[in-house]
């Protein structure tokens, strides 16, 4: 397949512009609130639960996994190499943190999830034990996250889905 051609490159406009759906504002405009107002300002699951309960957190969360999830698996239904799939998962992150509505995004860490989720599953129980093992002497999750991406790389070589050479 020509990696250049107009179908990949609307598969990738349809990544970033997936990404950019920001579901803090969503559902803060459900709930008769703007995210951005309070809090940390930052459009995101943690804040959305800080600001307005549990189930938004559970909400936001969702909705933002499912989009870096559903950037993934439109491009291994469309049939495209590995690279470009990973690629397009990467854009819904980055439409996460940089939407193209402009304004502040979010950190991408729901929509990362559910990209890596969907990407490779037995790799992302790498991240999730890198994360628990990382998570008992630091005791704070964003300090823990590097810990659970390099045992997620780490799950992804060992699988052979990153070449040795």
């Amino acid at each position: 397949m020509d990696t250049l051609s107009l179908h990949t490159l609307v598969y990738l406009a349809f990544c970033w512009a997936v990404g950019s759906i920001l579901w803090a504002r969503v559902v803060g405009r459900l709930l008769g609130a703007d995210p951005a107002s309070g809090g940390s300002g930052n459009p995101g699951a943690r804040n959305a639960g800080r600001l307005f309960g549990a189930g938004a957190f559970i909400s936001v969360f969702a909705g933002d996994a499912m989009k870096g999830a559903a950037a993934v698996l439109a491009g291994l239904y469309l049939g495209h190499p590995e690279w470009l799939v990973a690629a397009g998962g990467s854009l819904a992150v980055l439409g996460h943190v940089f939407p193209l509505s402009g304004g502040r995004g979010g950190k991408g860490v729901s929509a990362w999830i559910g990209a890596a989720l969907a990407f490779s599953p037995p790799a992302f129980t790498g991240f999730a034990v890198g994360i628990a093992a990382s998570l008992l002497p630091l005791r704070s999750v964003t300090l823990a996250m590097p810990g659970g991406f390099a045992a997620w790389t780490a799950a992804l070589w060992f699988s052979g889905i990153l070449p040795s050479s």
